[in-house]
């Protein structure tokens, strides 16, 4: 087993870095793995991201829903069981690992100045949520998210390994209840449908029953009577319009687009920050609450359990870890299948699908993430042992180290060339070449990142982060003899 930088303690035990004996906390160990993973979290994310960013909409993933057939369909499939919802799971997964190592760094002070830093940090990192939701018009930003929960979860980083794995496991339960009681409240609203579709027949029959009575008395008596008139109430009637509306949205538009791109290619950016507030505040806080606290919690968890663990210190050989990366990827791919295919019915007749199913589509969604996190993370315990390619994992390790950055860097290109404020690009590339986009970016923020840390210690904005947090301005160019060293691992 080769060098590491922190001791390997038992797997209950926090790991103590080595590497830092500042007064203050400005430097982190590096685990080569993590910075590998946040880097492939950080890269592949932007291949789900580019659809919103570049305007491949829902409304076009329903069009290849309800013909899926052709290259472009085996497409986005690939993308959809890879990347979607992975890639946040993993950056998650990342980020709780990062939460043990920060609070148990050797630093010469007391548990509760960590703990302050800690919480300081967390409070600067939702400041760049903000200013990335708002100013770089990112409506789906995730610092934000990662701040909150990092507040919420942080009491928890004392727990056992396995407690907090446990923490985990309940937490992506809840996750998947919140599916199934979505699909469960799209079956009272479609049975409120059929109540009030019932009622409207019987009015029907109702209403022509007493017109024929009203032209007999007429006729009789030679004088007019004005029938009853039937209608529904307003709760019936938004009944009714609820569950027409959930059908409509399942329906590919030729046209719904074109409102979305013509607000997108504004050359004002007042007019644009306008369109993407209310998508932004839905996000930062609808979702948060309703969906993202159980979504990002099972991964936050996750990670801390498995640091915990000794996952990340070489704890097992190199035949295990490739037994859990085919493990998790081949259960994630099925279950990711199994969404996919079942999407698909949905789509074409969520009505049939209603009567037949009583699991919702999505319901097994936290499991595949969870197992597609796992299967990544173990995969890559094992290609960064390949001391062959050192070099690319040194250069995705450069990539994740600049993560905050290379994030931000993201959103500023993809505003600018994608907005009518930028270069207008928006909704006029077809899916497959937003992946070109995607590559182009992948290869400048890779160069960007292996030079940049050539002669500097951290990235710009994780160098403001940290100097924001301690309050000092604090030194940002590489020492003579650099302490914070990357360690390539190698797997027994």
């Amino acid at each position: 087993m080769g060098p590491t930088t922190f001791h390997q303690a038992t797997p209950d035990q926090p790991l103590n870095p080595m590497v830092s004996t500042e007064k203050n906390v400005n430097l982190l160990p590096r685990i080569q793995p993590l910075d590998v993973l946040r880097a492939v979290a950080l890269l592949g994310g932007l291949l789900v991201s580019i659809w919103l960013f570049g305007g491949f909409t829902n409304n076009k993933q329903l069009q290849l829903l309800h013909n899926p057939h052709g290259g472009n369909y085996v497409l986005y499939s690939m993308i959809v069981l890879l990347f979607q919802g992975k890639m946040l799971a993993l950056i998650s997964l990342v980020f709780g690992a990062g939460m043990v190592l920060y609070l148990n760094l050797e630093n010469g002070k007391s548990a509760q100045f960590a703990a302050d830093l800690f919480i300081k940090r967390q409070l600067w990192l939702l400041g760049f949520g903000l200013l990335n939701a708002l100013l770089f018009l990112w409506t789906d930003d995730v610092l934000f998210h990662l701040a909150i929960m990092g507040i919420l979860l942080f009491p928890f980083v004392r727990l056992s390994s396995r407690g907090l794995f446990i923490a985990s496991i309940v937490a992506t339960a809840i996750f998947c209840g919140k599916n199934y009681w979505k699909y469960a409240d799209d079956k009272k609203a479609y049975n409120k449908y059929l109540a009030v579709t019932a009622y409207e027949k019987k009015l029907t029959r109702d209403s022509t029953a007493r017109a024929q009575k009203t032209v007999q008395a007429k006729d009789r008596k030679n004088t007019a009577i004005v029938p009853k008139k039937d209608s529904l109430s307003k709760q019936q009637k938004a009944d009714k319009q609820a569950w027409e509306g959930t059908l409509k949205n399942m329906k590919y538009d030729p046209k719904k687009d074109d409102g979305e791109n013509k607000e997108m290619q504004t050359t004002s950016f007042g007019d644009l920050w306008s369109h993407l507030l209310p998508q932004t505040q839905n996000h930062e806080a609808q979702w948060t609450f309703k969906t993202g606290i159980w979504d990002i919690a099972s991964m936050m968890f996750l990670g801390m359990a498995l640091l915990k663990f000794g996952f990340f210190g070489n704890r097992f050989t190199r035949n295990q870890y490739l037994l859990f990366a085919l493990a998790g990827l081949a259960a994630g791919l099925l279950l990711g299948w199994f969404r996919l295919y079942y999407n698909q019915v949905t789509v074409v007749d969520y009505k049939k699908y209603l009567l037949r199913y009583w699991l919702p589509y999505n319901f097994f969604f936290p499991l595949e993430k969870l197992f597609m996190a796992i299967g990544y993370a173990s995969l890559v315990m094992v290609m960064t042992g390949l001391t062959r390619l050192a070099v690319i994992w040194k250069a995705l390790a450069s990539v994740g180290r600049l993560a905050l950055t290379n994030y931000l860097l993201q959103s500023i290109i993809c505003s600018l060339f994608f907005t009518g404020f930028g270069m207008g690009y928006f909704g006029k590339f077809p899916q497959y070449q937003l992946y070109f986009v995607v590559a182009e970016i992948w290869i400048v923020q890779i160069v960007f990142s292996v030079l940049w840390l050539r002669k500097f210690e951290y990235g710009p904005a994780e160098w403001l982060w940290r100097c924001l947090t301690c309050m000092k301005w604090m030194p940002i160019k590489k020492a003579a003899t650099d302490t914070n060293q990357t360690v390539i691992p190698s797997l027994s």
